[in-house]
């Protein structure tokens, strides 16, 4: 599976944790503390799942794609 590409917004890269694809939110919400979560505020529009684009980019090279080699590797 690819990884996300981030949005940016008032000089900071975030991803909304509701726009990615259904396994990797379940995985990403279940391995992200909720305290580096954040809310942004984007033309009046409320998007309250977001974390900072590097936190996602770790967990994507580092977990996910370690969980999914592994995986394939097994089979």
């Amino acid at each position: 599976m690819l990884k996300a590409s981030p949005n940016f917004h008032q000089g900071i890269n975030f991803i909304q944790i509701s726009s990615l694809p259904y396994e990797q939110q379940e995985l990403f919400a279940m391995w992200v503390p909720t305290s580096i979560m954040m809310k942004m505020e984007i033309n009046d529009i409320s998007l309250p799942d977001c974390v900072e684009y590097q936190d996602y980019a770790y967990w994507f090279d580092f977990q996910y794609q370690n969980q999914n080699s592994l995986l394939e590797s097994s089979i």
